[in-house]
């Protein structure tokens, strides 16, 4: 397993991880758009690169943006983009509760066996009418099954992919009320082509048969 300090100092972003990062920017401008206020407290939590989080600073003059990790050279690296970056464990923020219009994580939760820590500490920190936006490896793609031909022995360590059902089983366990579920990549398809060749296209293809079946699955909540 590689540390996170030593992935994120040779992370390189490819083709289809911009176009990843592009759909989930369209779902969260989505929801901050409908926070009221005329400046929006938003948090990306595990930032890793913060690809996302800057992204809406760059983008949205209401935005006042905010990152974690638990990554000295993820929080080295974001801080310069985002000053708003803080060192912490993604169970125990520090924040104030009720303090974010939205929080949101990418590829974070899968990395937990007990996800229940966590979800409390982010309904503690997210306001009555804010967002919680969850992005996490869906069960059936090919991401998957490159995951498989590790046996085992996968970079990342413990991580899991979640079906529709269980999430949003989850969700519901933790006293949040599900807004949606989305799919982005249906079974990993479109991003295995910009993989292969190294090059970003419209996918004409978006949706699935299976509620499952995508890249990622993303979840929109409120407690």
């Amino acid at each position: 397993m590689i540390s996170w300090d030593d992935y994120w100092k040779t992370y390189s972003t490819s083709k289809a991880e911009k176009w990843m990062i592009f759909e989930r920017d369209k779902i969260l401008n989505k929801y901050i758009d409908k926070i009221k206020s005329d400046k929006k407290k938003v948090i990306e939590i595990g930032c890793g690169f913060g690809s996302n989080i800057t992204l809406l600073s760059e983008r949205r003059a209401d935005v006042e943006p905010y990152a974690l990790d638990y990554s000295e050279e993820s929080v080295k690296l974001v801080k310069e983009r985002i000053p708003n970056t803080v060192l912490a464990d993604c169970r125990k923020t520090g924040f104030d509760d009720n303090y974010f219009d939205i929080v949101y994580s990418a590829g974070l939760m899968e990395h937990f066996r007990d996800e229940k820590p966590l979800l409390q500490e982010w309904k503690r920190i997210l306001k009555p009418d804010g967002f919680l936006v969850t992005f996490i490896p869906a069960r059936f793609s090919l991401w998957q099954l490159y995951q498989l031909i590790h046996l085992g022995n996968w970079q990342h360590g413990y991580e899991k992919s979640y079906t529709y059902r269980r999430l949003k089983n989850l969700m519901l366990e933790n006293d949040f009320k599900i807004v949606e579920i989305l799919g982005i990549d249906p079974f990993s398809v479109n991003g295995f082509i910009m993989k292969l060749l190294d090059k970003e296209f419209v996918p004409k293809w978006s949706n699935s048969f299976l509620k499952s079946g995508y890249t990622e699955l993303c979840i929109i909540t409120q407690k």
